[in-house]
């Protein structure tokens, strides 16, 4: 797979077209669409402009059998399924005014220690709150315009949706180069420094 690179611009044009598709669709602030999709640049500007609209990314590990991510699905309850044919479709809708910034986080699942696996979420966010969790995650990593933020994690983990947002927010640029492989990140790392 080619390493794709998103730049703040192009990740705010991506996400507000997803996330016009996904009102068009009838989500509303509060609503769960759950991505069965492959981690890249589409994925990460969905998650990110469904949260830019409060609209809750569900978010699953990417090789779960249908049978256990159904019962994932079945716990969160989503009001749509975006599957990869879904999500090139959403990418080429007309774009909606967003949120210059996440208003939620999206739900992950527990480990299931303690039975099974359960879908965790924070809420929705007032703007202002919103904006002041933004700020504290810029001001604690330093985050800035001249970052580039190399994802070697999917995006079904939190800290690779947190960070790529951070670094997005600042301006900065987001280096997807795919499932991990060790020359493909070396060849990333020496390409884009």
């Amino acid at each position: 797979r080619v390493t794709e690179i998103l730049t703040s611009v192009e990740a705010d044009d991506l996400e507000r077209r997803i996330a016009g598709g996904l009102k068009r669709a009838g989500l509303v602030a509060g609503d769960r669409v759950a991505l069965v999709t492959t981690s890249g640049r589409d994925m990460l500007c969905a998650i990110l402009g469904a949260l830019r609209t409060g609209i809750v990314p569900v978010l699953t590990h990417a090789g779960l059998l249908p049978a256990e991510r159904a019962v994932l699905l079945d716990d969160a309850e989503p009001a749509l399924v975006v599957d990869d044919t879904a999500l090139a479709a959403l990418t080429e809708s007309a774009p909606a005014d967003i949120a210059p910034w996440p208003l939620a986080r999206p739900m992950h699942f527990t480990s299931g220690t303690t039975g099974r696996a359960k879908g965790v979420w924070s809420g929705i966010l007032d703007e202002r709150d919103a904006a002041a969790l933004l700020q504290e995650e810029l001001d604690l990593w330093g985050f800035d315009a001249g970052d580039r933020h190399l994802v070697c994690s999917p995006q079904y983990h939190s800290v690779s949706i947190r960070f790529s947002a951070a670094t997005l927010a600042a301006g900065g640029t987001v280096i997807l180069p795919g499932p991990f492989d060790a020359l493909a990140v070396a060849d990333a790392i020496a390409t884009y420094r």
